[in-house]
């Protein structure tokens, strides 16, 4: 269902609790990093969003939490580079831009 939603996405009260504290900031790093992606494939969304975990000193899940709360509105999705990459570049940094600039 979640390739079908229009934004600005309904989120569940789970996905919103993902999107607290540092969520909106970890969210603008990870579009940084997939927006300077050279391509749009499993692999590279990986490695971009492994990047921004480990710039961060954190474990993947706490950016990938976040990111898949930000895409679906929901806490459990297909894998998040799946979800990425069926929801191609231009949906996915306009889903992840709507939730990194709301207020904390």
């Amino acid at each position: 269902m979640f390739l079908f939603r229009t934004r600005p996405l309904d989120l569940d009260e789970g996905a919103a609790a993902l999107l607290e504290g540092d969520a909106p900031a970890l969210l603008a790093a990870v579009h940084t990093s997939l927006d300077a992606a050279g391509s749009w494939d499993t692999e590279a969304l990986e490695a971009a969003v492994r990047t921004v975990a480990d710039d961060a000193g954190v474990k993947l899940g706490a950016v990938a939490q976040p990111l898949r709360a930000a895409l679906t509105g929901r806490r459990t999705s297909p894998g998040i580079f799946d979800v990425l990459a069926l929801l191609g570049r231009e949906e996915s940094l306009a889903r992840i831009a709507d939730q990194m600039t709301k207020p904390a």
